[in-house]
């Protein structure tokens, strides 16, 4: 494994992402950290303020999918440029964080794609080994 903790991959009409941690809480952050990558520049986005982030999910795959949709959300509802994510929960059906950045500027910020939503095309969330994996579809 690299140091990036995520890598992406193509599917027909979409894009998908790899990732993994050792614990459930870094996972979902690479996860995250990945969709990011196929937002914008991270280069371009300083991390002057925190939005608290909260998802449900009846299990894993799907709490990594509601995770994932809430961040979508919370970007576009709040005109935010993300730059990195903390987790500090994952359990019981729940995921809790802070998400990282700055109100969006189109003239400073390099966005590069619309990402739509993570779907559950070919989800997959599971304990390999020593660490954690996760396989997501993005509609983009």
């Amino acid at each position: 494994m690299s140091d990036q903790r995520f890598e992406l991959f193509e599917t027909t009409a979409d894009v998908g992402i790899v990732a993994w941690g050792e614990t459930l809480e870094e996972l979902f952050a690479n996860a995250a950290r990945g969709m990011f990558a196929l937002m914008i520049d991270a280069d371009t986005v300083r991390s002057t303020g925190l939005l608290p982030i909260e998802a449900q999910g009846r299990d894993l795959p799907s709490l990594l999918v509601a995770w994932l949709n809430e961040l979508l959300y919370r970007c576009e509802a709040e005109e935010w440029a993300p730059v990195d994510v903390r987790v500090t929960a994952v359990e019981d059906g729940c995921a809790r964080g802070e998400l990282a950045g700055e109100p969006a500027e189109t003239e400073r910020h390099r966005f590069k794609g619309i990402v739509k939503a993570a779907t559950y095309h070919l989800l997959e969330c599971r304990k390999d080994g020593d660490h954690w994996q996760a396989r997501v579809v993005f509609d983009v």
